[in-house]
């Protein structure tokens, strides 16, 4: 199938293996593989059930699956588009509620420890760690939500931009008083 687009051809690589995934199942498989633990992460965090999130990542993906062809690169990258469907199952489950949904944390649970922790990392002690937890839920949702994006899913301010429905500029706004807050918040801690 030959796309044709406004003379310019999709910058992201990962919107143009959306494209070939359409028919190929090889380009679908590698999406999947990529995507997969970054999705499962973001509702992890955010349902703090594993469970649930095996659910809502498994129809995250199937609606993903469904509506591929519809994916169209020139609106925004893949990755975002993808977690406007994760974003909108979450939604869907909870109704209302998925916005303002705050639960305890797992006493294990950590959502920002990437699978190789650095030697930086293995520095933080489990009462920094919560004191980060906590500092975070004092944040506002939205607050949260940006520095999640930014630091657990590596996403860039256009796409929390396209998920979230904000300006980039009120993305990275938004983005500096998080941290300003959260390190004040830290602060008081020490």
């Amino acid at each position: 199938m030959k796309v044709i687009t406004s003379g310019k051809k999709p910058t992201d690589p990962w919107g143009q293996l959306a494209l070939k995934a359409i028919h190929d199942e090889q380009a679908f498989t590698e999406l999947y593989a990529y995507f997969f633990p970054r999705v499962y992460q973001y509702l992890l965090k955010k349902t703090q059930d594993s469970h649930l999130a095996d659910e809502l990542v498994e129809t995250t993906f199937i609606r993903m699956y469904q509506h591929l062809s519809q994916y169209d690169p020139e609106k925004g990258a893949f990755s975002t588009w993808l977690f406007r469907i994760a974003t909108n199952v979450l939604s869907k489950h909870y109704g209302s509620k998925a916005v303002t949904m705050q639960l305890p944390w797992e006493e294990n649970f950590d959502p920002a420890a990437p699978e190789t922790e650095t030697p930086e990392k293995q520095t933080l002690t489990k009462e920094r760690i919560q004191e980060l937890r906590s500092a975070m839920l004092k944040l506002p949702e939205r607050q949260r939500q940006i520095l999640e994006m930014t630091y657990w899913l590596e996403m860039k301010s256009n796409e929390i931009a396209d998920v979230l429905g904000m300006a980039p500029s009120s993305v990275r706004v938004a983005l500096k008083q998080a941290r300003d807050r959260l390190r004040e918040l830290l602060a008081e801690k020490i």
